[in-house]
């Protein structure tokens, strides 16, 4: 599968599968010839065989054993030899570590026949290596005479093993996140448990963590694969690429892999990298397995309040997995969750100097009460056709329900000098008149469907692998809403008000005359109701084949293949808008009156707004409402499709050459886009379709230097590529008044060029024990073709001819920029000190830091600008204790601020960044027996807020939003 380097015999890559036999040091000193009887067996069958003869422990994933046939061994011969002629002619092959222990791995190349030649052959990757390493979590079960014969490792420690062996054994740079024995990933969605890796961030919205950032390149320029293949995204505001990871329940996946430099055989898409989802595979286990979860929960944000029924957060997830024969296997899941909680915000807008005092314009308190319901299933078939065949079918269906309900009100200081009346210290008086009030409320309900089904299969004919697949996918969105404004409506001033700034950059308004949060303040401005919607259907189809040779005795690949793919994205928009007769709040029962929102301590005056009698309002007294003229003329404008077809070839070739892994390639993309719209022309919206085409040649090159068993080396020169958000090349023209009044014109642009990537990376890994490592690395991308905004405001309100009947008009859309450049170093460690004494032996601890530095050049401004969604800094640290049944973890991520919103590039106080964001989180686990385990969870224990500044300062806040802490109680119990 294109993307996929391992993790559970997924698919055979550069590198595939790695079992070792573990015999303390018998094959250090080759003991002497025992007698073996093994008649000609699947592999699995017999290596137990042979270890059972040999008096060995033997222990390994069976999954690419089965795919194999041994050979029959008889008569009285070392171990070596015995383990030689065993595998001889197969792809599997013995070969010998730096310190005396025999490994069997599993090739991509034939393997060689003459024994002098067998330390030319590729390195293997360590497939589930967990089992092996004997700690103060792994359980030995021993013989009466000392000898080991089963070894079992539990817990976080099993996911950490698999993912260390993952990212050692890989071909290229890489990452990876793995379950543990209770098939758990360490967080409760895919996206946070990836915020634990070294260069990778997510971005948090409402308390939670939803898309990944690589290397801080924002996430639509990323690639997301479940199982190696793309889902497309149910996304639809901006780019419709961007796939939420909080849709992703941890609960039914095996595994998480970040790839930072590509191979030709994987999809050019992607400047930052790739992530894969890997669901579960139904072969992997022998027997029926059955695990269940449950948790319980609560949040320490004030759930009791009197608009809203408080609402614990709970999850129940189920999984199975059997055989229905020795080659057929099924997997079933599925995983429902539900949160409900108070998302308590202060916005501020248009930050600004006047008369020395910088302020904002105004600020907005948010009452956010935000609702999550999840439901995840997944199935897979996998059938062994043949012993050289293996068939999959695997499907992943998810449904995301949110509701968020924004009771806002909004207190602003006018920008005006003349209307300070007194400034004392901090503290800043107006004149009556001198600030103002607003409202509105807004209710939204969100449906958000992924579905996802694949066959895919391998056959290994001799030298030859081949490996073919095709997908099919479906992702769909729909956001219907309710958008009331209220403006001010006073029989006077308000004032004369005063207003300081507080420690977060918060505006603190003292009312010196009306109390602001009074329904009788306020009057109807408008209302709204929206229902849009996208889809999108992916389909694929990919053939690979490998084959494997030797040249002058060294062990090489060569692999080609091809992809199609087809996405065609749908946007829909629908809405209503009217006006409404300008009459007094006061005259009519829609609101439930006024209260203090207490945002983290800092009460906030507010009005509640009935949402019910609001909607009624609109039935039963209609007179009051005026729809507007331009609904249908907006939503035709906003109407649009975007159909991209990808087409690619490739050849990469992989030689073993000793020590040092070559893996050179080429890969050829060639993408044809239609993008349908409706465009105003002549005063009147006709359908237009606009056709483009682009193609990109893709090298690479990758080494790989073992300089012993245990230190690696990494090297890579790779290309990628970006392609324009849908709603970027679309051929759309909209226009709309925002918030504040503006006429805004927005408008596609169907010329954008992909962007393409040059990358540079270098690494040093040491693995001081299999379960630490010690690594380092440094990375350079240059990208070419930069998309960024392009904005600007133009007096008398007429573009390309048309009027739009406002004084100033905005013109936003996109266009190619020249270059930018992101440079960064890595560093990440990992160690359990199992070598102290008990119970020492079981702390441990994990830290990564990034640092990025990235920018883009625009010779339209003739400058260098901050590239947007890149955090300068992501740290990850993570102090564990764990034994036998006890796991203590207490982990902190930190993310740097970043820009967000660049606006009008020759205006750098316009710009709008995030703030920086450090996160506690503490899990706690207890296994009451091999079947039950109880934990604890409690997540952003620090109560750390979102905030968001302007203009690169940090005083300047435009966000500060509180979620509080979330609390877990739950049990696992497998079968």
């Amino acid at each position: 599968m294109d993307g996929m380097r391992g993790a559970g015999g997924l698919s055979y890559g550069i590198l595939l599968g790695s079992y070792w036999l573990l015999a303390g040091q018998v094959f250090a000193a080759e003991p002497s010839k025992i007698r073996f009887n093994i008649p000609p067996l699947q592999a699995d069958k017999a290596l137990t065989l042979f270890a059972e003869q040999a008096d060995l422990t033997l222990v390994f994933p069976y999954e690419i054993a089965r795919k194999t046939q041994a050979n029959a061994v008889t008569g009285d011969m070392t171990v070596s030899q015995a383990a030689y002629l065993l595998l001889q002619g197969t792809r599997l092959q013995p070969s010998y570590l730096a310190d005396g222990r025999l490994k069997i791995a599993q090739l991509r190349t034939q393997p060689v026949e003459e024994q002098n030649v067998k330390q030319h052959k590729l390195s293997a990757i360590a497939a589930f290596l967990s089992s092996l390493f004997i700690a103060p979590n792994v359980t030995a079960q021993m013989s009466e005479d000392g000898t080991v014969e089963e070894i079992v490792v539990t817990g976080q420690k099993l996911s950490r093993l698999r993912a260390l062996d993952t990212k050692r054994n890989a071909s290229m740079l890489m990452e990876a996140l793995s379950t543990d024995n209770l098939g758990r990933l360490p967080d409760k969605n895919a996206a946070e448990s990836l915020n634990r890796l070294p260069g990778v961030s997510i971005l948090i919205e409402k308390g939670e963590g939803r898309f990944a950032s690589i290397r801080g390149i924002r996430p639509d320029w990323n690639r997301v694969t479940v199982n190696g293949f793309e889902t497309g995204s149910p996304e639809k505001d901006g780019s419709g690429r961007s796939m939420p990871l909080d849709i992703l329940g941890g609960e039914l996946l095996q595994s998480v892999e970040v790839y930072k430099a590509k191979t030709a055989d994987m999809d050019g898409e992607g400047i930052g990298g790739t992530v894969n989802i890997v669901t579960k595979r139904p072969l992997d286990t022998d027997e029926l397995q059955v695990t269940t979860n449950l948790r319980y929960g609560f949040e320490s944000a004030d759930q009791d309040n009197p608009y809203y029924d408080s609402d614990d957060p709970y999850n129940f997830d189920v999984a199975a997995s059997g055989r229905i024969n020795e080659r057929l296997g099924w997997n079933l899941g599925a995983s429902t969750s539900h949160r409900q909680y108070l998302a308590q915000g202060i916005y501020q807008d248009d930050w600004a100097e006047i008369s020395g005092v910088a302020y904002p314009e105004q600020t907005k308190n948010n009452y956010y009460v935000v609702g999550r319901d999840r439901d995840t299933a997944v199935a897979g078939l996998q059938y062994k056709a043949s012993d050289t065949t293996t068939l999959m079918l695997q499907g992943f269906y998810s449904q995301f329900d949110e509701f968020q309900h924004r009771n806002r009100f909004r207190q602003g200081i006018e920008q005006d000098g003349e209307l300070i009346a007194d400034i004392n210290g901090d503290t800043v008086t107006m004149v009556p008149g001198g600030s103002f009030i607003r409202a509105d409320l807004r209710r939204e309900d969100i449906n958000k469907k992924l579905l996802n089904l694949s066959f895919s299969g391998e056959t290994l004919s001799g030298s030859w692998l081949h490996q073919y697949g095709i997908n099919f996918g479906h992702n769909e969105i729909s956001e219907p809403n309710a958008d009331w404004g209220f403006r001010q409506n006073t029989p006077q001033d308000l004032g004369p008000d005063s207003w300081s700034l507080n420690e977060n950059g918060v505006l603190e308004i003292a009312e010196g005359g009306l109390q602001h949060n009074l329904a009788s303040n306020l009057r109807f401005h408008d209302v709204s109701y929206q229902n849009d919607s996208a889809e999108q259907d992916v389909f694929s189809a990919k053939f690979d084949s490998e084959y494997a040779y030797t040249l002058n005795g060294y062990a090489g690949a060569v692999k080609f293949g091809g992809k199609y793919s087809r996405s065609k994205k749908s946007f829909d928009y629908n809405n209503l808008s009217y006006d409404i007769e300008r009459n007094n709040l006061a005259d009519f029962n829609v609101t439930d009156g006024a209260f203090l929102n207490d945002v983290d301590g800092q009460a906030r005056a507010n009005l509640w707004f009935n949402l019910d009698a609001l909607n009624a309002l609109l039935h039963t007294n209609p007179e009051l409402f005026d729809q507007v003229d331009d609904n249908g003329v907006a939503n035709l404008a906003s109407d649009r499709s975007v159909e991209e077809q990808v087409s690619a070839v490739y050849i990469m070739n992989t030689l073993q050459l000793n020590k040092l892994e070559l893996v050179a390639g080429l890969r050829f993309e060639q993408t044809d886009v239609t993008s349908n719209a409706n465009q105003r022309i002549d005063d009147k919206f006709e359908p237009v379709s606009i056709e483009g085409d682009n193609s990109v040649v893709l090298p690479s090159l990758i080494a790989n230097y073992h300089f012993t068993d245990k230190l690696i080396g990494r090297a890579s020169y790779t290309t990628a590529l970006g392609r324009p958000n849908y709603g970027d090349i679309s051929a759309t023209s909209s226009f709309g008044i925002d918030e504040n009044g503006d006429g805004v014109l927005s408008i596609g642009n169907p010329d954008l060029e992909p962007y393409t990537a040059d990358n540079l990376d270098l690494a040093l890994e040491w693995y001081p024990t299999d379960a630490s490592l010690l690594s380092v690395a440094w990375f350079q991308k240059d990208i070419d073709n930069i998309i960024i905004n392009d904005e600007k405001t133009l007096s008398g309100g007429s573009y390309e001819g048309i009027d739009y009947g406002v004084d100033e008009l905005v013109v936003r859309t996109k266009r190619n920029a020249d270059t930018a450049e992101v440079r960064g170093v890595e560093f990440n460690i990992q160690h359990q000190f199992s070598n102290l004494p008990q119970p020492f032996d079981g702390v441990g601890a994990m830290y990564s830091y990034t640092n990025i530095d990235a920018e883009f050049y625009d010779s339209n401004i003739g400058q260098n600008r901050k590239l947007e969604g890149q955090p300068e800094e992501i740290q990850s640290f993570t102090l564990f204790y764990e034994d036998d049944n006890l796991y203590v973890g207490l982990t902190y991520n930190y993310n740097a601020s970043f820009l967000t919103d660049s606006n009008d590039l020759q205006r750098v106080e316009d710009d709008v960044e995030q703030g920086e964001f450090g996160r506690w989180d503490l899990r706690m686990s207890y296994n009451l027996s091999d079947s039950l385990t109880l934990y604890f969870d409690a997540n952003n224990i620090n109560d750390e807020p979102t905030t968001e500044f302007q203009g690169g300062n940090e005083a300047w806040n435009t966000e500060y939003e509180y979620v509080g802490t979330t609390y877990y109680f739950g049990l696992t119990y497998s079968l």
